[in-house]
């Protein structure tokens, strides 16, 4: 009886945590997005998330033009910050190879910055 307890628990366990690794797939949870911030959040984070190197950084400037075209589209929160840093990352990236991942930090940081931001007034 206490060894079909303890399976139980066990299980019980393993499902809370798979449930939860699941749903925090990039290590960090997020509140539910707008779509138009979630489909740029759903570009940086696989990013932002991958170790830092020569791939990272490579794919950061890969990517840049997709995520300024999707952080301009972002109509629910004010993203001139962010539109701004994806503007700083693209120069980084023609030209400044030993500043792009501190411009890539600075794109990482705005998003932060729009997400924890409240809401317009127009939207609450």
């Amino acid at each position: 009886m206490i060894k079909q307890f303890t399976r139980t628990i066990l299980v019980v366990a393993m499902a809370v945590g798979i449930g939860a690794a699941v749903a925090d797939e990039h290590g960090h949870m997020h509140p539910h997005f707008a779509p138009d911030v979630d489909a740029f959040h759903s570009l940086l984070a696989p990013i932002w998330h991958a170790r830092p190197g020569k791939a990272r950084t490579r794919d950061a400037c890969a990517k840049a033009g997709e995520m300024a075209k999707s952080a301009g589209e972002i109509r629910s929160a004010d993203a001139s910050a962010l539109v701004a840093s994806i503007g700083r990352l693209q120069t980084a990236c023609k030209g400044k190879p030993a500043g792009i991942d501190a411009a890539f930090h600075d794109v990482h940081e705005a998003f932060h910055q729009l997400i924890d931001a409240p809401p317009p007034a127009s939207a609450r």
